[in-house]
């Protein structure tokens, strides 16, 4: 038996990945099987077991995949220390905005998908130092410093922090998934611009809470 090229191997994984993500997308993860996914790309379910254990697996490389990009595109934004905190989280939620909607595909298996939690537990447990990257921690975590950031600005320091990033993620992905799933009440909005709004919105009215709070000594 001829074993195929590593850049062979590579392209098969990549198509089984792309195939599972576009059927869980129109589909749904529980309605879709090896086997129907083995059959779209023209492979026996055996193939797929070479490169995947199972269904779990392929959500969970899907998941930290898609993840991986959207951290790379946080990474890229024009900003650095001098960055005005509220303008940081106003490009952020843009950059976001922007990634849910060009990956439709993705930004399903990422949220709005079942969790492969108990895979990740396992791969966190099986894997050498550094091996294993979080990209979704990682996604958080940068959310969470620019929370730290706006605070340290005096900006809703009323508000303790875990609550503040969970409200702001929780917005956000509240509009892109209406968009995304055409929940959008009248859907001849433009529902890009819609979004760039509401968080135009969100953001003057956080940079206007930092103005409204009495000085010290008044």
């Amino acid at each position: 038996m001829v074993r195929p090229k590593n850049s062979e191997r590579q392209d098969v994984r990549a198509l089984i990945l792309q195939k599972a993500k576009e059927l869980f997308f129109k589909e749904g993860y529980h309605k879709i099987t090896i086997r129907k996914i083995a059959k779209e790309i023209g492979y026996s379910p055996a193939t797929i077991y070479l490169y995947f254990k199972n269904k779990d697996e392929l959500l969970f490389e899907l998941h930290n995949e898609g993840f991986k990009l959207l951290y790379k595109r946080k990474m890229a934004l024009p900003m650095d220390e001098s960055t005005d905190p509220v303008e940081r989280l106003r490009l952020g939620a843009r950059m976001y905005i922007d990634f849910a909607l060009d990956n439709p595909e993705y930004y399903e298996v990422m949220f709005n998908m079942p969790e492969p939690r108990d895979f990740l537990e396992q791969k966190r447990s099986s894997a050498q130092d550094g091996e294993l990257v979080d990209y979704a921690m990682l996604s958080y975590d940068f959310l969470r410093q620019g929370v730290d950031r706006l605070q340290a600005a005096g900006y809703l320091t009323e508000v303790d922090r875990d609550t503040l990033t969970f409200s702001l993620w929780s917005t956000v992905h509240g509009l892109v998934s209406l968009i995304i799933r055409k929940r959008i009440p009248y859907p001849q909005a433009p529902s890009r611009e819609l979004a760039y709004r509401a968080i135009e919105f969100l953001m003057s009215s956080m940079a206007q809470s930092k103005d409204a709070r009495p000085k010290a000594g008044e």
